[in-house]
């Protein structure tokens, strides 16, 4: 599996994302995003609606994310 560099927010051009990702305290997944501004804003304005919105509470929507990430074998 390919490792990719995750930008910090000092790096990041783009003034609305680095802010984005200042107020996200170092939510590393980020990084992958911001080489790519128009995805990043795209990945924000569609994952603000998946864990946001809808009928499932927010804390069963985090307790399926992490029972996801525990059956890939994610790292952080």
């Amino acid at each position: 599996m390919a490792r990719l560099r995750l930008i910090t927010a000092p790096e990041v051009d783009d003034a609305d994302l680095r802010g984005v990702m200042e107020r996200l305290c170092g939510d590393e997944a980020f990084g992958v995003y911001t080489p790519a501004p128009g995805a990043f804003k795209a990945f924000l304005a569609f994952m603000a609606g998946v864990k946001y919105a809808g009928r499932l509470p927010f804390a069963l929507k985090e307790l399926v994310r992490l029972r996801i990430a525990e059956l890939n074998d994610c790292e952080r």
